[in-house]
């Protein structure tokens, strides 16, 4: 059975040997340092309204609810959100997490509904960048705040260096100065940058509402 979102992902993305994927790194996508980083940098507070695009198996989404955030998790996949939902029943409050069927270039809230914006390793399966973004700008608050995090393979010191150097090639290559000036033409203040988080190479894009 087809998914309404094949439109918006890579062949990459697609079929059993991506799921069989995604259960060989499932201890990555339960449990991840790197989406706890980036809730740590962001620093959603009580009663904020989050946004976690490609969601997967919630490692991000759990951590910004644990902070008292209300939190909705849009992702593609009807097995990753079958992951999270199972995981959200066991969260110390279910509530705040709301899953949602969605993808970036199509995400499921209103006008200036969300006070942070964030993605962690999503921004290489987007498959229109440009619309992605405009999308983000979109539903984020007058103070809102975007961060955008992809582990950056293409750097020799990423310890998946050899194996995923060329990921890129068959997916969305993550420019984070091309993604900065998106943002800016869109009117938001906006860095890119290639740093280390939780000792891995990443590519960072900050972006914040004038």
């Amino acid at each position: 059975m087809g998914n309404e979102f094949d439109r918006y992902r890579h062949q990459h993305d697609k079929g059993v040997g991506t799921k069989i994927s995604w259960l060989l790194n499932f201890p990555k996508f339960w449990n991840s340092p790197l989406s706890k980083e980036v809730i740590r940098i962001l620093g959603p507070e009580k009663g904020e309204n989050v946004l976690d695009i490609g969601a997967g198996m919630g490692p991000a989404t759990v951590e910004a609810a644990s902070r008292g955030a209300h939190v909705v998790a849009v992702d593609p996949s009807r097995f990753m959100r079958a992951v999270l939902g199972f995981r959200r029943q066991f969260q110390k409050n279910p509530g705040l997490i709301t899953v949602e069927a969605g993808v970036a270039e199509k995400i499921p809230l209103s006008k200036g509904s969300t006070d942070v914006v964030y993605a962690v390793n999503a921004v290489h399966h987007w498959v229109d960048l440009e619309a992605s973004i405009e999308e983000i700008v979109r539903v984020t608050s007058s103070q809102g705040r975007v961060l955008l995090v992809d582990e950056d393979f293409t750097n020799p010191d990423h310890p998946q260096h050899e194996k995923h150097h060329d990921h890129e090639e068959e997916m969305t290559k993550v420019d984070v100065d091309a993604i900065r000036d998106i943002f800016e033409r869109l009117g938001l203040e906006a860095t890119g940058e290639k740093v280390l988080l939780t000792g891995l190479p990443v590519k960072m894009i900050k972006a914040n509402v004038r």
